[in-house]
């Protein structure tokens, strides 16, 4: 039984750990082996009695089982303090040995990850370094902060830990793997290598630059020097750049949007000084075209690095990361298969500062096969692409057979990697056209060429003797089938087929990208669905096909691209200035490269700048099908002339769109089978379409598409107004407004396009009681003519005639004129012959004056005979215009008479024009001509224009007639005060997003206005909040706020709220907004009723921070931990036994600071409860500033344990250099040593453990808690090896240091001092000035050298070598070959300042000088190169330079060992107290090297002994005194007896051993199991026996009777009478609400909060967490019986004889549930944690009584039974629901 309830009890515990989920974070330490199965439970209880060392964890299943390794115990540092380079690697390692799936588990915390000690690989990755500059040799050796290579089924659990690395390095990497997860992380650089900087004001020729806290820089005179962190290893910074560094990118804040051009903040500088608060002051010689809110990203273009690189590896996850910096370049796939990244946001970390998250692509998927998934991502801010997918086209460069190739990488960037494979499949295209060669398939047998390690590999059937013939940049294929003969040099390149993939790029977001947004090539399927794009300078999805630029192949096959949101694309880049562009290197004309494009249900919102919406060169089958194309802003504006009217007086409204945009549709080049179809277009998109190298024919248009190949017209808008007094004023449909009688009115204009209706704001007139004309027919223009593009005053009407003014252009060529007056658009004629004629009175008066009747299909497709005055030359013309195309040589001498008539006929596509002053005669003008642009669907047009449009010429038509009937021109007006479709009004939702009002209280804006979008201004560190109210115009619209990107919506994904009340209305008030330290980007977007219409307001405030993150101390439970100082950063304190909490506090930590101490993965705030885990619990301590870099402490608090045999702190002063920080898990290290003797201290962690360090086999020395003793070390491999052995010696630690003896150091591979400086470029370490390797002249030859330092005239280095053992330094010294004649250098060295060589002057041509000086006993060596007259080409070398050590002669003695050692008395009697006796050892042999030895007794409290042998009585009794030896521990024993007379003898050991055996059955009885007066009895004998068995002191009388006394009270003991009482029942039907549990705690008032209580009852297994005075959680249930289906949490329990309320349900409480199928959760509980219920997939009913809850946390019912039904209290509903579905509710689930 006893066994089954162990069994139960642990059953969750296993079955939450083999549920290993990358959204679930591992509350459990795992440091111990443990194989979870379900025959081996019971072995897992044993266990932790008997625990082992190490940290690897097993928890498996039947089947399988999943290994857990914790990476915390192989020394990585959750607590930030230290460098986890090292120990991840050796976690790794460990992982390496494990057969079947791991968990490399990273306990939440930060971990810092250095390039020092990270692993190093030569690696050669795709559009990274270029062989042309050097830069792929120079960084061939990557740093890989986490690497696993040729591993499988690992998972990398992160458990939203941050990952800080520093300098240049890379962040993950997989090289041959297999089945890899990387999730759950928060990574970042400590110092980013692209410098972020902001204009926070900028005043006249001054501007004021805030500097993110965590960028260390330096001013001098008006050079500003960035630098990274220092390396703790080294001390110096791992880079250092200048001013604007490099390559910079502008990203204005204020409009969210990146720029190359501008002013660059550090050029034309005068002066520029470093204030507080990280601000630069920088004043320049003329005023700066940048303004506040502009900020720059600067960064050097080397691509030493990817962030991540995936190589040879098949099915890689990256999954809840977030990446807030890439160091150079991007996440690489190379040559892998089924890589998937799922929510991994590349973008700051909000309150960063920074505007920067990488140098360049963020993604570059290059040769990768099987899937590429990127889903549910963001990404912001990259310097280039942010995801390109591409292959890599090798030229052919030689047919050297039939079915031999070589070919060539062609883009400098690109090299030194295999890009094909053993039977991969590739195929060759023609580089003319870039389609594949016929029958230019086959398969790889034979590969000669680059390893991608900067090796060769030969595979297959190549031949070996070709390796000669490769390099870096050419690869030697053989395939399995002769090619034909148009594959051949220089015309062909090759593609790896195999390595193509499949893409589905899904549900990311996109914003603010420089470049370009998706780049994609590849032949398999595209899914681009669902993305949102904002703010991309160039095509949001761009299409290649590479060639000749980058090579980046292939030609895509299958691309769908749908319910995507594009918003202000192709913007800002001439040469990508669409939103989707296809655009492969051929010249179009030849056969399509791309084919089965499908353009679906997508949205574009454009702006002015854009081209097109797409612009398509070669495809075959591209469709246009269901979008939106919508102009991003539109605020409508009336503007009429006047506002005051006269009676019968008139004035145009004058509606305008404020942030008006056009945009072309279409481009197309040499395309085939193109369907545009059932499109929605708003106004400003020109319906045209442009095609090149193709036929008309090609290009399919939908019925109703408005769209024209050649020529466009943009969308008609329908105007509605609407007089709010229609007795008073009155308007017509195009929008004149008339005066009535005496009064006011407001006259309101929408106008509805593009499914959507925008209101200008009202405009209200006034209408004086003066008359000028009568009011009883006020004329309007006829209902039935409509006015293209209307201008103020533009038109009027009278009687009934209509006159238009010349104000703007006419409709020549793809002019767009003002006011054409259009009868019957598009109306179908048929196709017989058509006759117009009208009346027109004007002359034409100035230069390009004209006025006429057209036939009209729109601005670009007419014909018309006008009035047209050419060069001073007035005439009646015939023009006619094709697609844009214009012809007026048709033409007549104008009548001199004022009014003329003007006729046009029509037959079929011929047209006539004639004139006449009386309508009877008639003059034919010029010849008939024929257009066959117009068909039968066009209109009747009176047309007025001007090259001159201030003069205005008016022209007034009558008398229009159309096929013989006449059309009337003007009406009378309405009777109503509307004019329009009032329906359609109300049908269409507003488009209205604009913002009637905002402010923001607690800082200075500029006045608000809603044309202006952003506004800037600054706070000091004293405001920490502002609070802002906006309102929107429309009251159907709605506004979301966020600061930083933290907030509700505004387009992103996976963001917090901090709107809650007032969100998502149109009016938001006083919302209080945190401000943090730095940059503070409030960002307001109203959306409008339509729900796509959106307007973004940006309010940015650069703040002060009080930048503070110091302490004064910590204290453990108000006892302060002794000798803090901030420079230190680990710390120790003791806590008792048997401790179950423990309270620390941080001592005056900085203003504004904010602490967080992380213990085992949870977070807990100074002075809060931490229950005791273990007996050694590590605290990270970490303070972040307001504003300011974290600090991060480490605090190890340790419980007192006599069984506890681990080291504490090693240290070796800096004789010694261990590689790796000391962690008490890890056992094993190497080391390196120049010196004979070192000094070493060990201390262990308990103060009465055994310690005993031997040195190379022999003990140096045995001590107690803390050791310090000398080490004697040979040159090559020592061995250092230190024993500590427990106090109550049950265990024993062994640590291990490999020493190598080092006779010789280079002198590169020491650190120099800060005060060291070059005169030019940097100080290089093993490369010469310019980065090449080191070459001197040695008189007859160059000699190359692969280590020394290469420097610039005038250069000091200096080296503190004090007491690092050298004797000699030799160096040979010359000027570097890579100098012109110009160099001329001196050399000169000095020790502690005393010249010791004085070198005469050299050049390139010189013969290299040998140094060889004695260094012995110096402290400060320094090597100065000064410039011999010019510093021209002063590239001075010291090569080969390197100290001798003083192990270099190695004279080390043998070491001679013990053999033995002997006591001069065996035994002895000792019969007084204080009596004494000494004893002599002798150890064998004499001359032995170590004879130190070690006494002991064994009965202390009969005899003691000195550590010089000295024997001490105390008590009688018998003692066992030992000698040992440290070298060899050999023994020798003396047996010494007490007989003190008159004393009392203690008990025999029988006797003793029997009241023990009493003692022990004790543990076997509960106090709640007998009466209280019988416990009392017999608790009081069994505290005497007790007491007498420790003290040791009782007689045999007095024992004796203890007994007797102890068993006749177990004997008395009475059973307690089970309690009658009844569970008060409950009132529901269903099972009652409190369970009866049998309390397995004890009713003694000692339950507190924490405390676990753990009871079974009728219902199963229940376990709580005690949370209040009388509250608990359930932390899980193993339910019983039919229970196990019907889970209850229940309103009341009572346990440990109290009644608690249960209130809350942990996180994972029944996750992954397997049994439940219905759950009632009690009318008590108000919290429900993460995953609470996750994966429980049978679960079908779910009950909730409760009107309380207010947090269900995160997946808390993620993946129930999809049929299932959740039934809630009614009025809780609606706020349940919500609750629910953020809890990932299943849509399919229903809510009651």
């Amino acid at each position: 039984m006893i066994l089954c309830f162990l069994f139960q009890s642990f059953c969750l515990i296993f079955f939450e750990i083999l549920q290993i989920r990358g959204e679930q974070r591992k509350e459990n330490n795992m440091k111990t082996r443990k194989t979870f199965s379900v025959m081996l439970v019971i072995c897992m209880l044993l266990s932790l009695v008997f625990p082992s060392s190490g940290g690897v964890s097993n928890a498996a299943s039947a089947s399988d089982k999943v290994t857990v390794i914790d990476v915390t115990q192989y020394g990585a540092d959750p607590t930030g303090v230290k460098d986890s380079a090292e120990g991840i690697q050796a976690a790794i390692e460990a992982a390496k040995e494990v057969n079947g799936p791991v968990v490399l588990d990273f306990p939440k915390g930060e971990y810092q990850i250095y390039p020092d000690h990270a692993q190093k690989r030569e690696l050669y990755i795709s559009n990274t370094l270029s062989r042309n500059n050097g830069d792929r040799g120079t960084y061939k050796m990557k740093n890989i902060g986490i690497l696993l290579e040729n591993m499988e089924n690992v998972t990398l659990e992160g458990n939203q830990s941050s990952l800080i690395f520093h300098g240049k390095m890379m962040m993950f990497s997989t090289i041959g793997c297999k089945n890899i997860r990387i999730q759950n992380f928060d990574t970042d650089f400590q110092v980013p290598s692209v410098v972020s900087v902001t204009a926070e004001k900028v005043e006249g020729n001054t501007a004021i630059l805030y500097v993110p806290e965590c960028y260390n820089y330096s001013v001098s005179g008006t050079t500003v020097t960035w630098s990274s962190d220092v390396s703790p290893y080294t001390g110096q910074a791992y880079w250092s750049y200048t001013n604007n560094v490099g390559h910079v990118q502008g990203f204005d804040m204020t409009t969210a949007t990146l720029t190359t051009s501008g002013d660059k903040f550090f050029n034309n500088v005068q002066s520029m000084e470093k204030l507080d608060g990280h601000r630069l002051k920088v004043t320049y010689n003329s005023a700066p075209s940048f303004k506040a809110g502009y900020g720059q990203q600067m960064r050097r273009t080397t691509r030493d690095h990817s962030a991540a690189f995936f190589w040879e590896s098949d099915g890689v996850t990256m999954q809840h990361v977030e990446l807030h910096f890439l160091h150079a370049f991007g996440v690489v796939g190379q040559l892998s298969k089924n890589i998937t990244l799922d929510d991994v946001n590349f973008r700051n970390y909000e309150g960063s500062g920074r505007t920067g998250v990488g140098s360049a692509d963020f993604v570059q998927m290059s040769g990768c096969g099987g899937t590429i998934r990127i889903v549910n991502s963001t990404f912001e801010d990259p310097q280039d692409d942010p995801i390109n997918i591409h292959g890599t086209f090798l030229q052919v460069t030689e047919r050297i057979s039939d079915n031999k190739f070589k070919v060539h990488y062609q883009h400098h960037e690109t090299s030194g990697f295999p890009n094909y494979y053993v039977g991969d499949e590739v195929e060759f295209v023609s580089k003319g056209t870039l389609l594949p060669i016929d029958g230019a398939k086959a398969k790889v047998t034979g590969v000669v060429g680059p390893d991608g390690h900067g090796g060769t590999m030969v595979t297959g059937n190549g031949d070996k003797a070709d390796a000669s013939k490769t390099d870096l940049d050419t690869i030697i294929v053989t395939l399995d089938t002769n090619m034909p003969s148009s594959v051949s040099a220089n015309a062909a390149a090759l593609e790896n087929v195999t390595y193509t993939p499949s893409v589905e790029i899904e549900n990311n977001v996109f914003r603010e990208m420089p470049v370009r947004g998706i780049l994609v090539t590849t032949r398999k399927p595209v899914v681009i669905r669902n993305n949102e794009f904002d703010n991309v300078a160039g095509a949001a999805v761009y299409i290649s096909d590479d060639v000749n630029s980058w090579y980046e192949s292939g030609h895509d096959e299958d691309v769908l691209i749908e319910g995507n949101v594009f918003r202000r694309c192709g913007v800002n880049q001439n040469s990508y200035s669409a939103f989707i562009q296809f655009d492969p290197t051929n010249n179009g004309a030849a056969e399509p490269v791309h084919k089965n494009v499908r353009i679906k249900d997508n949205t574009f919102y454009f702006t002015n700048g854009t081209g097109n919406i797409i612009n398509a060169k070669s495809v075959n089958g591209l469709t246009f099908t269901g979008n939106k194309v919508l102009r991003f802003s539109v605020n409508e504006k009336a503007n009429p002339a006047k506002t005051t009217l006269a009676i019968g007086e008139s004035v145009a409204m004058n509606v305008s769109a404020v942030e008006g945009a056009n945009i072309n549709a279409f481009t197309f080049n040499g395309c085939r089978n193109v369907n545009i179809s059932d499109n929605i277009y708003d106004k400003g998109v020109t319906r045209r379409v442009n095609i090149t190298n193709m036929q008309n024919s090609e290009v399919k248009i939908g019925e109703n598409e408005g769209v024209s190949i050649g020529s466009g017209t943009q969308p008609a808008s329908e105007m509605i107004y609407v007089s709010s007094d229609p007795e008073v004023v009155r308007v017509d449909g195009t929008g004149h407004v008339t005066g009535l009688k005496k009064g006011t009115a407001t006259v309101t204009a929408y106008e509805l396009v593009g499914g959507r209706k925008f209101q200008a704001d009202p405009v209200t007139f006034t209408v004086t009681d003066q008359s000028i004309g009568t009011v009883t027919a006020v004329k309007v223009l006829a209902k039935d003519l409509t006015v293209k593009n209307p201008s103020d005053g533009g038109y009027s009407v009278s009687g009934d005639s209509v006159t238009i003014k010349a104000m703007g252009q006419g409709l020549w060529a793809t002019q767009t004129a003002n006011n054409v007056i259009v009868s019957g658009e598009n109306v179908n004629r048929g196709d017989g012959t058509f006759t117009a004629i009208v009346k027109m009175s004007g002359k034409t008066v100035n230069n390009w004056d004209e006025a006429g009747l057209f036939i009209y299909k729109d601005d670009d497709n007419y014909v018309a005979v006008e009035r047209k005055h050419g060069t001073n030359s007035p005439k009646v013309h015939v023009v006619t215009e094709a697609n844009g195309s214009a012809n007026e040589d048709q033409n007549t001498e104008n009548p001199n008479a004022e009014a003329i008539w003007l006729k046009l006929e029509k037959s079929g596509n011929t047209f006539t024009g004639y004139c006449s002053v009386d309508k009877e005669n008639w003059t034919k003008v010029g010849n008939s001509i024929t257009n066959d642009k117009i068909g039968n669907s066009f209109g009747v047009a009176l047309v007025a224009g001007t090259g001159n449009s201030t003069k205005g010429t008016a022209f007034t038509f009558s008398d229009l007639e159309v096929n013989g009937k006449a059309v009337a021109l003007t009406e009378d007006t309405a009777t109503g005060g509307e004019s329009g479709n009032i329906e359609n009004l109300a049908k269409v939702k507003s488009g209205n997003a604009i913002l009637e009002s905002a402010s923001v209280s607690g800082v200075s804006f500029p006045t608000f206005s809603s044309e202006t979008k952003s506004y800037v201004t600054t706070a000091d560190k004293s405001i920490k909040s502002v609070k802002i109210s906006l309102k929107a115009k429309d009251e159907k619209a709605k506004i979301e706020i966020c600061r930083n990107g933290v907030g509700n919506a505004v387009g992103l994904k996976n963001v917090n709220e901090i709107v809650s009340a007032e969100n998502s209305k149109n009016q938001i008030t006083n919302q209080e907004v945190a401000l943090v330290a730095g940059l503070n980007i409030i960002t307001a977007r109203a959306i409008a009723e339509d729900g796509t219409t959106q307007e973004i307001y940006r309010f940015l405030i650069t703040r002060t921070g009080a930048q503070d993150a110091s302490i004064g101390g910590i204290s453990v439970d108000n006892k302060e931990v002794a000798g803090f100082d901030v420079s230190e950063k680990s710390y120790s304190a003791s806590l008792t036994k048997g401790q179950t909490e423990v309270k620390i506090a941080l001592k005056n930590p900085g203003e504004g600071a904010k602490a967080v101490l992380n213990v085992n993965g949870k977070t807990y705030n100074p002075g809060e409860s931490i229950p005791v885990s273990g007996d050694n619990m590590t605290v990270g301590i970490a303070i972040t500033p307001d504003g300011g870099v974290t600090e991060h402490y480490s605090l190890s608090l340790r419980v007192p344990s006599d069984s506890n045999a681990k080291l504490e702190k090693v240290q070796f002063g800096s004789t010694i250099q261990s590689n790796g920080n000391f962690n008490a898990n890890l056992k094993e290290y190497t080391a390196s040593t120049m010196t004979r003797t070192s000094r070493v201290t060990f201390t262990a962690q308990e103060a009465n453990a055994k310690i005993t360090v031997k040195c190379n086999n022999v003990t140096a020395a045995t001590g107690t808690g803390s050791l310090e003793t000398s080490v004697t070390m040979k040159k090559g491999n020592n061995q250092l090896l230190v024993t500590v052995e427990s106090a109550d010696k049950s265990r024993t630690e062994t640590y291990i240091w490999r020493v190598e003896g080092k006779s010789e150091v280079y002198l590169s591979d020491l650190s120099y001092e800060s005060n060291s400086a070059t005169g030019w470029g940097s100080i290089m370490k093993d490369k010469s000035v310019d980065g090449k390797t080191l070459t001197l002249y040695d008189g007859s030859q160059e000699k190359t050298f692969e280590k020394g330092m290469g420097i610039h005239a005038t250069a000091n280095l200096y080296y503190n070598i004090e007491g690092m053992g050298f004797k000699k330094f030799t160096s040979y010294m010359g000027v570097d070959r890579e100098a012109n004649q110009d160099g001329n250098v001196k050399f000169n060295v000095y020790t502690d300042n005393k010249q010791v060589y004085t070198g005469e002057a050299v050049t390139r041509a010189s013969e290299m000088a040998k140094l060889d000086i004695s260094v012995e006993g110096v402290k400060i060596l320094r090597l100065n190169v000064d410039q011999n007259g010019s510093d021209s080409n002063d590239h001075a070398d010291f090569a080969d330079a390197k100290f001798i050590t003083e192990l270099a002669d190695d004279t080390t003695p043998e070491t001679i060992a013990v053999t033995g050692v002997t006591l001069d008395k065996s035994t002895a009697k000792l019969t007084e107290k204080g009596q004494t006796v000494d004893l002599t050892a002798t150890v064998a042999p004499e001359n032995a090297t170590n004879k130190n030895v070690i006494f002991e007794t064994s009965n202390e409290k009969a005899a003691t002994v000195d550590e010089n042998g000295k024997v001490t009585a105390v008590a009688n009794g018998k003692a066992t005194i030992t000698v040992t030896t440290e070298d060899g521990e050999k023994t020798a024993a003396c047996e010494v007896t007490v007989e003190i007379p008159n004393v009392p003898v203690p008990a025999p050991e029988e006797l003793v051993n029997e009241v023990k055996n009493e003692i022990a059955a004790a543990e076997g009885r509960k106090e709640s199991d007998y009466t209280e007066e019988t416990w009392k009895v017999y608790e009081k004998a069994l505290n005497a026996a007790k007491e007498a068995v420790e003290q040791k002191t009782a007689t045999e009388e007095e024992m004796q009777q203890i007994l007797t006394a102890l068993r006749n009270a177990a004997s008395a003991l009475k059973k307690e009478t089970p309690s009658t009482e009844k569970e008060t029942p409950s009132t529901e039907k269903e099972t009652p609400s409190t369970n009866p549990q049998t309390p397995e705690t004890p009713n003694d008032g000692t339950v507190k909060v924490g405390q676990v209580i753990k009871a079974e009852g009728q219902y199963g297994v229940f376990t709580y967490k005690v949370t209040g005075k009388d509250t608990v959680e359930v932390k899980s249930i193993t339910a019983k019986g039919k229970a196990k289906k019907s889970v209850k949490i229940f309103d009341k329990i009572k346990a440990s004889g109290k009644t608690w309320k249960v209130t809350s349900v942990a996180a994972n409480a029944l996750k992954g549930n397997k049994k439940m199928e219905s759950l009632t959760i009690g009318k008590n509980v108000r919290k429900i944690g993460k995953n609470a219920f996750a994966n429980c997939r049978k679960l079908k009913k779910v009950t909730i009584k409760s009107k309380k809850i207010n947090t269900i946390g995160k997946n808390a019912f993620k993946n129930i039974n999809k049929k299932a039904t959740v039934k809630v209290p009614k009025a809780q509903k609606k706020k349940y629901a919500k609750l629910l579905n953020k809890a990932k509710l299943s849509k399919k689930v229903k809510i009651k």
